[in-house]
C-alpha cells in the first residue's frame, strides 16, 4: 500500500475510534494525579498499553494510529504527571514535547557553596562532598572571572525545575548559566570603576549584611566608599566565611575569631576579601554595580526590635549607634 494511502486509512481509523467513543477519554480529573514513567526502550504498543492502563487514554489502537501517522516523532522518556484522562492526540504531543514533571529546588539568596551543597544533598541529586567538589572547579566561569577559585559566587540563587532524572551536572549548569545571564544585564547599571570580580566580591557581602531591599544601595555605598578611602571592610559576615572554610565556626564571633589572620577576616587585611563569601541575588549584584550616592561609612543593627541598620558619616556618630544596640542588647536579657 503506498504511503498516501496508508496515511488516509489510518486517518480514517482514528477518527472510526475517537468517534465512536473508545478514544474519548472522560473529563472528570482524576481523584489524584497519575504519575506515568515512560521508560527509555519501551516501544509503541507498550507506551500506549501503560496509557491505557494508567487511564490516562480510552484506547491504546488509536494511540497506535496516531503513532503511525507520526513515525518520525521522538516520543520522550520521563516520568510525566496526567490530572485527568486525555484525548490522544494530546496525550500523544505530551510525550512527543517531553512535558515531564518538574520538581523545584530553591536555592536561597545568600547562601555559600556549603550551603547549596547542603540543600543539593537533601534533594539527592548528590552528595555534599560531590558538590563541593564539582563547585570547587572555577573552569565554567574562567573565561568571565580569571581571578574566581572555585564557583563560590557563581551558584545563582534561584527557583530551579528539574526532572526527576536530571543530575547535579544539569542543575550546576543551570544555576552558571543563569548567574551569567543576571551578571550581564545587571552590569549595564553600572556607575563605579571596579572590575566584575570585585563587585561579586562585593555583591556577597552586601547580601549577607542585609536583606531589606530599601538598605541594600546604602550598604553598597559604605563599602564603596571604604574602598575608595581605603579603610578596612570589618564586615562580620567575611570573618564567619573564612571560619566556615577552616571548619571552625562556633556559631557566633568571639574576640578571639576577630584576631585570626585568616585571609577572610576584614577587621585585619585592608581592602576586599580574596573572593566572594555568598552566592548573591539580583538585587544585591544591582546595588554593587549601582551604590547610592551618599558619605557613610559606617552601619550598624538598630537597637531593641528595630529592624535594619543605622548609618553615619563619622566614628562619634556611629559609636552611639553601638552603644544603643548593646543597651538595647542588654535590655533584651533582663526581659
Amino acid at each position: 500500500m503506498q504511503r498516501k494511502s496508508l496515511e488516509i486509512v489510518l486517518a480514517a481509523a482514528l477518527t472510526a475510534l475517537t468517534g465512536c467513543g473508545r478514544g474519548v477519554p472522560r473529563t472528570e480529573p482524576f481523584a489524584a494525579p497519575v504519575v506515568v514513567e515512560i521508560e527509555a526502550g519501551l516501544t509503541s504498543r507498550q507506551i500506549a498499553e501503560t496509557l491505557q492502563a494508567t487511564g490516562i487514554i480510552r484506547s491504546k489502537w488509536a494511540f497506535l494510529a496516531k503513532r503511525a501517522l507520526n513515525r518520525k516523532t521522538v516520543l520522550m522518556a520521563g516520568e510525566y504527571e496526567f490530572v485527568k484522562p486525555l484525548p490522544v492526540s494530546e496525550a500523544f504531543g505530551t510525550l512527543a514535547a517531553g512535558r515531564v514533571k518538574l520538581y523545584p529546588l530553591t536555592i536561597p539568596e545568600g547562601y555559600s557553596r556549603f550551603e547549596v551543597a547542603d540543600k543539593v544533598a537533601s534533594s539527592g541529586l548528590a552528595s555534599r562532598e560531590e558538590f563541593l567538589r564539582m563547585t570547587a572547579d572555577p573552569g565554567p566561569v574562567k573565561d568571565i572571572l580569571p581571578a574566581a577559585e572555585s564557583l563560590e559566587g557563581c551558584l545563582f540563587p534561584d527557583t530551579y525545575n528539574l526532572a526527576r532524572t536530571s543530575t547535579a551536572d544539569d542543575l550546576l549548569a543551570a544555576m552558571v548559566a543563569r548567574f551569567r545571564e543576571v551578571l550581564a544585564a545587571t552590569r549595564k547599571q553600572q556607575t563605579t570603576d571596579l572590575s566584575d570580580w570585585e563587585t561579586l566580591i562585593l555583591a556577597s557581602m552586601i547580601e549577607k549584611e542585609t536583606g531589606i531591599a530599601s538598605e541594600r544601595k546604602l550598604v553598597a555605598s559604605v563599602f564603596h566608599n571604604r574602598v575608595r578611602k581605603r579603610m578596612m571592610m570589618q564586615c562580620d559576615p567575611t570573618i564567619v566565611y573564612g571560619l566556615l572554610r577552616e571548619d571552625r565556626y562556633r556559631g557566633k564571633i568571639y574576640r578571639s575569631d576577630l584576631q585570626n589572620p585568616h585571609p577572610y577576616n576584614t577587621y585585619i587585611h585592608a581592602g576586599l576579601p580574596p573572593g566572594p563569601i555568598a552566592n548573591p541575588g539580583k538585587a544585591a549584584l544591582e546595588a554593587a554595580f549601582s551604590p547610592a550616592e551618599t558619605d557613610y561609612l559606617f552601619f550598624v543593627a538598630k537597637p531593641g526590635d528595630g529592624k535594619g541598620h543605622l548609618f553615619s558619616k563619622t566614628m562619634r556618630a556611629h559609636q552611639k549607634g553601638v552603644a544603643a544596640l548593646r543597651r538595647g542588647e542588654r535590655a533584651g536579657r533582663r526581659r
